[in-house]
């Protein structure tokens, strides 16, 4: 499966950057998220309650970060498991781009798999739910954004310094967190 999007956001750059990587920000933003810890400089691990037609399950993933560009794009590799609900695992591209001096673009797109009793769902149910995910995470996202949001906090400084590869590489990645992390850790739980 395949998801892609794109939203725009009143905020620089760099106050979204950061939001995507606060575990505080996303715990409040993903729909039924119970735990969202960083476990490591690159890697979060999460729990969440999901519901896609008559499956409900519990789902705990692990969420690792790759070619990170801060602030402007990154490559997110998920692997979860909702007992006899399924599993799912995939990859998600997310790109910021500056608009303006408060004003970022963030495109996304993810490739997922799935297996177990969710997949057996069919794809229209499963895409509905995920779209469904994906706005009511950009509306909660937004929100915390928009509000003081005290948890925002800036990247390990270990992601911040940029290494000639991940500049050369640069044109697509910071395909979500904001759409990306309820899809990715959504779906991929």
């Amino acid at each position: 499966m395949n998801y892609q999007g794109t939203q725009v956001l009143d905020h620089p750059v760099q106050r979204v950057w950061d939001a995507l990587f606060d575990p505080t920000v996303l715990r409040q933003s993903i729909a039924g998220c119970e735990s969202f810890e960083r476990s490591s400089d690159t890697e979060f691990n999460s729990s969440v309650k999901v519901s896609i037609g008559p499956v409900s399950a519990r789902f705990s993933s692990k969420v690792q970060m790759a070619d990170v560009a801060p602030p402007f794009r990154c490559t997110l590799r998920f692997a979860g498991q909702g007992g006899v609900a399924g599993f799912g695992k995939g990859e998600a591209r997310v790109t910021l781009v500056e608009l303006g001096v408060d004003k970022t673009r963030l495109d996304w797109s993810a490739e997922a798999q799935v297996g177990g009793k969710i997949a057996q769902l069919g794809s229209r149910l499963i895409e509905g739910t995920v779209r469904k995910m994906s706005e009511d995470f950009f509306q909660r996202f937004a929100a915390q954004l928009a509000s003081a949001a005290p948890g925002v906090t800036e990247a390990p400084a270990e992601l911040v310094q940029e290494s000639p590869s991940l500049r050369a590489s640069l044109p697509y990645v910071l395909t979500l967190l904001a759409g990306a992390a309820a899809l990715i850790w959504l779906l991929g739980r």
